[in-house]
C-alpha cells in the first residue's frame, strides 16, 4: 500500500501531507511516496526479469463490479480479465485513454516514463457486483485478485511465447 498514513486518516487519495497521489506521478513532491514507488519500479525493469505489467489497486465509490482504466492500446490485461476474471470483472466498463489531469496518474507515467506497456488501474467497488445483482462479498474481492494473478501468468506465458516466434 502507498498510501497507509493517508488510509489511516480517512482520506482515500491524499496522504497525511493532503498530496494526491493519484495525480503526481509525473512529477512527485520531494518525501512524496511515489518517489520511491517510481525508483523500484525503475530497478526491477533494469533487473533480468524486468516488469511486464503493472496493476494500480483503487476502490471506486458509485461504479459497480470492476473494471480497468488502461492506456491506449493496452487491452491484453483487460481482455484476459474479460475471459478468466469471474463475475465482478466487466470489460464494458474498462476505458482505454489518456487525457487531461489523467497524464499524471500512475498507469500513464509508469507507461511513459518507465517503459511497462502493461500499466493499468484496476478499479474495485466499494458496494456492489454488476448490474447491482448482489452486494460484494470479501470472497468476491479476494477471487478477483486469484484472478488478476492468473492473468498477468497468462500475460507472461504469451509474452514469452511471442519472444520465441520473434527467435524462429
Amino acid at each position: 500500500m502507498l498510501n497507509p498514513d493517508g488510509v489511516a486518516a480517512g482520506n482515500g487519495r491524499t496522504n497525511s501531507e493532503g498530496k494526491d497521489l493519484n495525480r503526481c506521478w509525473d512529477h512527485p513532491p520531494c518525501g512524496c511516496e511515489v518517489l520511491p514507488a517510481k525508483e523500484v519500479i525503475r530497478q526491477l525493469r533494469a533487473s533480468p526479469g524486468g516488469v511486464l505489467a503493472f496493476v494500480d489497486l483503487h476502490a471506486h465509490s458509485w461504479r459497480h463490479g470492476a473494471f480497468t482504466l488502461s492506456n491506449p492500446r493496452s487491452q491484453a490485461l483487460p481482455n484476459l480479465l474479460r475471459n478468466f476474471g469471474g463475475p465482478m470483472f466487466e470489460r464494458a466498463q474498462c476505458t482505454f485513454n489518456c487525457t487531461g489531469e489523467k497524464r499524471k496518474s500512475a498507469r500513464h507515467v509508469v507507461l511513459r516514463q518507465l517503459g511497462v506497456q502493461h500499466a493499468h488501474t484496476l478499479e474495485a467497488t466499494y458496494a456492489a457486483m454488476p448490474k447491482k445483482a448482489r452486494l460484494i462479498t470479501t470472497q468476491d474481492l479476494e477471487e478477483l485478485g486469484q484472478n488478476l494473478v492468473r492473468c498477468c501468468a497468462k500475460l507472461q506465458i504469451a509474452a514469452a511465447e511471442g519472444c520465441q516466434e520473434k527467435k524462429k
